[in-house]
């Protein structure tokens, strides 16, 4: 029996959909997730079902929605016990590898010795993940969260204490994947995830990749214009192409290696979008605006996958990788998977239909400020709808509205009242704990809600009525 081919993941943090040159847009130069693309699948209807960063992982490595998965709200652990792609491939021969961000896994007491010592040299959160909070994956070269492209650090295997990061992340996690794979020697095949932060904040690259002039942008109507945000975009655009970069590298490495040159499935993602400058926001997911939940996907497989480039229209999120990577490799899906396989699709199946609606949701968010509030939603090939803890709607119009600038949610109450039928059956299929009584049974907010917070972000992104909220002014 032949042996399965190689695993590897490419994962990134806060990379919207549509920022590659094969999805049109015109400011970035991608050629490396350009040439996966064009000799496999891109979809261009890809989505981040929970766009913020615990809970998506948590579904990515589940094929459960967050808040019915084994991590429910930003900051929880993936559960000890919890089946994962690395248990179920590990269970079908492979050994798996983990290098980079996690942020599954913060038990808040474990800061090693040397962390404690020397709290000022690290970021806010520098927790080693314990064990059993790593869904499986052996080989262990992660970090909860960094937040610092230039002042990284990680845990090596099982060392107490991390290591510091000598460069900008995203090279040096490529340089530590690269390392490892030039000395796999296993007989097993090998499960691999590259895990880095950027694109996500803070804005910071290289400065060889800092080529763009911010006023030079093209920007969507949607953009709020300004040279602030231009030069946040420009550096945002800078760490996507380094990000490219290395991809090439690692693929360069790949190609290098008899071992893992002939038979290898290789997927590029993201957890969730960003704004980009859009809805007035730059650093910000959490919401159901397109920006925040479209994503990059790409499958390739020499061979396997037939060479498509883009395929338009299906709709794909991350609640299906799980699934569809078992598909690829002809093992069994297990029950507790609700996501759909989509290895028919990829291997070429034109007619292959995929799901009428992808559900959407924020589940557990960070509650920073008032800005952040909870909500369920859907997206289907024409509309997107969302509902929001406080009872507000949101209903746009794709087709016609590609930039979501017009909320048809009080003017359109027949699709929205569709759409809510719609997505209470998702719910109910997905085993909602609760939001299926707010939608149905809520009662009407009371405020004003007296907002004491140092800053005012005040109907930034969540939708809000005049009189729910209040600014304490001393």
């Amino acid at each position: 029996m032949a042996r399965q081919p190689h695993v590897i993941y490419i994962l990134s943090d806060e990379h919207f959909g549509g920022a590659m040159s094969h999805m049109g847009d015109a400011n970035v130069r991608t050629p490396n997730m350009d040439r996966l693309a064009s000799e496999g699948v891109s979809f261009d209807r890809a989505y981040a079902n929970c766009p913020i960063c615990t809970p998506s992982r948590g579904t990515i490595f589940s094929g459960r929605h967050a808040h019915s998965g084994p991590v429910q709200y930003f900051f929880d652990v993936f559960k000890a016990g919890a089946p994962s792609t690395a248990t179920a491939l590990r269970a079908a021969g492979y050994h798996t590898a983990y290098f980079g961000k996690w942020h599954c896994g913060v038990v808040h007491d474990q800061e090693p010795p040397v962390v404690r010592a020397e709290r000022e040299e690290y970021t806010r959160w520098p927790h080693r993940t314990p064990e059993y909070h790593r869904a499986g994956f052996q080989d262990w070269y992660g970090f909860e969260i960094n937040n610092a492209p230039f002042k990284g650090f990680y845990y090596h295997e099982d060392e107490p204490n991390p290591r510091k990061m000598d460069g900008y992340q995203t090279d040096f996690l490529t340089d530590l994947a690269v390392d490892y794979l030039q000395s796999y020697d296993r007989d097993e095949p090998l499960f691999l995830v590259l895990s880095v932060e950027p694109p996500h904040f803070p804005l910071e690259a290289p400065e060889s990749f800092e080529r763009f002039d911010p006023a030079a942008l093209e920007t969507p109507p949607s953009f709020a214009d300004s040279p602030e945000m231009r030069a946040q975009l420009a550096t945002y655009y800078a760490m996507v192409e380094n990000l490219d970069w290395n991809i090439g590298r690692l693929r360069e490495t790949l190609d290098s290696l008899p071992e893992f040159k002939s038979d290898r499935l290789t997927v590029y993602f993201s957890d969730h979008g960003d704004y980009m400058g859009t809805q007035g926001a730059i650093n910000r997911k959490e919401n159901p605006h397109e920006n925040s939940v479209r994503i990059p996907t790409v499958f390739h497989w020499p061979e396997q996958i037939p060479a498509q480039g883009r395929r338009d229209g299906l709709l794909f999120s991350l609640v299906d990788l799980f699934p569809t990577t078992l598909g690829l490799l002809g093992l069994e899906i297990p029950v507790h998977c609700q996501g759909l396989d989509f290895s028919d699709a990829l291997q070429g199946q034109q007619d292959f239909k995929g799901p009428d609606a992808v559900l959407l949701e924020m589940s557990g968010n960070p509650r920073w400020n008032l800005d952040f509030l909870d909500w369920r939603g859907l997206v289907t090939s024409r509309w997107k709808y969302a509902f929001y803890e406080t009872g507000h709607e949101r209903l746009f119009d794709l087709e016609n509205d590609p930039f979501e600038m017009n909320d048809l949610a009080e003017t359109d109450s027949k699709t929205c009242a569709e759409m809510r039928t719609k997505l209470l059956q998702l719910l109910s299929e997905s085993r909602e704990p609760y939001f299926d009584v707010l939608i149905e049974h809520g009662e009407t907010v009371e405020g004003p809600a007296l907002d004491v917070g140092e800053r005012n972000f005040k109907g930034k992104l969540a939708p809000i009525w005049p009189d729910l909220v209040r600014r304490h002014e001393p």
